[in-house]
């Protein structure tokens, strides 16, 4: 069988593949998509019709399909819709992000499968989070190398403003990270911080640095440099590294239905990858 073709989307990660996913994916096939996403990290399919079962089935090459969030409690797949009656975070602009950072094990991947698309607008960036810390100066480099995040989020909340203690129910799901995260896979350093779920810096003495500190980060995130930007067109399929990879969504017509069909994989080597990180849940009830 012939090798999958497929060309970069950015020098150094993502790629597109040319692949109808809609057809049984040998061993071969298989074996050479994880293959494909362990190196560049995202992975594009175009005018793909595969069913939700398929779509299922290609995320769990990668790892078992994650039911932690609200709206997965039954479900493997979730709508992202600001027109279907069981949508989630179907309006407006995302900022830079990983998801589930307030857990212990971040998901692994994410796969999303564009159903119905906006004529302007909705775009979704991705910024290569190991290209970011390694743009970072020595001197931020060390600082953050002594650093923590505490990570918070309430499904009730703002998506896009940073929480406060405060404000958590007493429940609210919380972890600990490293700022930096190593890939074992790889051996590179990554730069781990989602702005709208961090509830502190430990190691940071007083607010003041530490919003100026986040703010820069939030800068090199969102340099163009790092960022790969993904118009939608209905049939595209994005499988992305949750954690080496952050993503955003640009803001869109509210009057224009939006709606893609989404897989989170959870890490079922969550233990070895994320040695340092802990669950902090408890401590907040």
């Amino acid at each position: 069988m012939a090798p999958l073709a497929y060309r970069k989307l950015m020098p150094s990660w993502g790629v597109e593949v040319d692949h109808d996913l809609s057809q049984p994916l040998t061993d071969d096939i298989a074996g050479t998509l994880v293959e494909l996403y362990n190196e560049h990290h995202l992975l594009l399919f175009r005018r793909q019709t595969f069913s939700e079962a398929q779509q299922v089935a290609f995320a769990r090459l990668f790892g078992p399909i994650s039911h932690r969030s609200p709206a997965m409690k039954t479900k493997d797949t979730v709508l992202v819709s600001n027109v279907a009656p069981d949508g989630v975070l179907g309006d407006g602009e995302l900022l830079f992000h990983s998801d589930n950072t307030f857990f212990q094990h971040p998901l692994k991947a994410i796969g999303l499968y564009a159903m119905t698309i906006p004529s302007i607008g909705g775009d979704t960036l991705f910024s290569n989070a190991c290209e970011v810390y390694e743009s970072l100066t020595d001197e931020v480099k060390a600082r953050l190398r002594e650093l923590t995040s505490v990570q918070a989020f309430d499904y009730a909340g703002d998506y896009n403003t940073r929480p406060t203690l405060e404000a958590m129910p007493a429940d609210v799901q919380m972890a600990r990270h490293p700022l930096l995260w190593a890939n074992p896979a790889s051996g590179r350093t990554v730069l781990f911080l989602s702005e709208h779920t961090t509830l502190r810096l430990e190691g940071v003495a007083d607010r003041q640095e530490e919003d100026e500190l986040i703010a820069l980060l939030r800068r090199h995130i969102a340099d163009p440099r790092f960022c790969y930007r993904h118009k939608w067109t209905v049939g595209d399929f994005v499988f992305w590294d949750n954690v080496c990879l952050q993503h955003a969504r640009e803001t869109f017509d509210r009057a224009q239905a939006r709606t893609l069909r989404r897989t989170p994989v959870l890490d079922p080597d969550g233990d070895r990858r994320f040695p340092q990180s802990r669950d902090l849940t408890r401590q907040a009830a």
